[in-house]
């Protein structure tokens, strides 16, 4: 009997399959296949996409090689999505939400590697728990960033023309991107000094690096949930066509904002 040796986390990728979901606009029917991010509605032409969850195409160093690299150019660009023609943004922004939840529950596998690997030594699970942390705090030096300069300098001001500073929801989700920038700060000083090697104690950084990572996604979460809950629907009742539009046009600038 000849055993398939190939990776099982990538095979509905290589070997693809319908799946269903219900468009969020009309309801209807929609057929996605698990190598692609998204489709459109036949019946009201609404993009609907496919719930990605964090998968081993994001940390695998053979992943290109394994599911070949224009799969795997196209499943890697969902993480930064860009406006198209009648997109709405705020509905953008809500699945950048959904990326983010994904791609920060990665934290805790980057901490349990490195708690693993202190009481291992020699053990090469200590420097995956590094690569780890490594791409998350990549995903948020990028995309985090981006999508909160995006709310900062779009989205809140418009809400607050609306609302006034007083009555708006956005003075307190702006005091919580400090917060989370504060305590990312900490983060980032420490995977330096896992990937300079200065640090002495091995057991103590992996549990260190436990109790930051686990407040910043309490903290990422918690402040997602009252975006999706509170601020978008709110933005959604507020904001005229025109509003929606300026947003829009908007969008690609502050890319280059945030690159500049």
């Amino acid at each position: 009997m000849t055993m398939d040796k190939t990776c099982p986390g990538s095979r509905t990728i290589r070997e693809p399959r319908p799946e269903y979901m219900n468009c969020p606009n009309c309801g209807k029917e929609v057929e996605i296949w698990t190598d692609e991010l998204k489709a459109t509605c036949r019946n009201c032409g609404t993009k609907v996409f496919r719930a990605q969850q964090a998968s081993c195409i994001e940390w695998c160093p053979h992943a290109k090689e394994c599911v070949g690299p224009e799969v795997y150019e196209r499943l890697m660009a969902g993480a930064g999505e860009d406006l198209s023609d009648g997109d709405n943004p705020l509905e953008v922004l809500r699945r950048e939400h959904d990326r983010a939840s994904e791609k920060i529950s990665l934290l805790r596998a980057a901490s349990l590697c490195l708690k693993l690997g202190a009481t291992s030594p020699g053990s090469p699970i200590w420097g995956k728990g590094v690569d780890h942390l490594a791409k998350v705090t990549d995903f948020i030096d990028k995309d985090i960033t981006l999508h909160f300069h995006r709310e900062e300098e779009v989205l809140f001001p418009m809400v607050e023309k609306h609302l006034g500073l007083v009555k708006s929801p956005t003075r307190l989700l702006l005091g919580e991107h400090k917060e989370i920038w504060e305590i990312y700060a900490e983060l980032k000083e420490m995977l330096a000094e896992l990937q300079q090697g200065t640090h002495r104690d091995e057991e103590l950084m992996a549990a260190h690096v436990q109790d930051v990572s686990g407040r910043i996604e309490q903290l990422l979460k918690d402040h997602i949930k009252k975006e999706n809950e509170s601020l978008l629907p709110l933005a959604k009742g507020l904001l005229n066509e025109a509003e929606l539009k300026e947003f829009s046009d908007r969008w690609k600038s502050t890319s280059l904002e945030v690159k500049a």
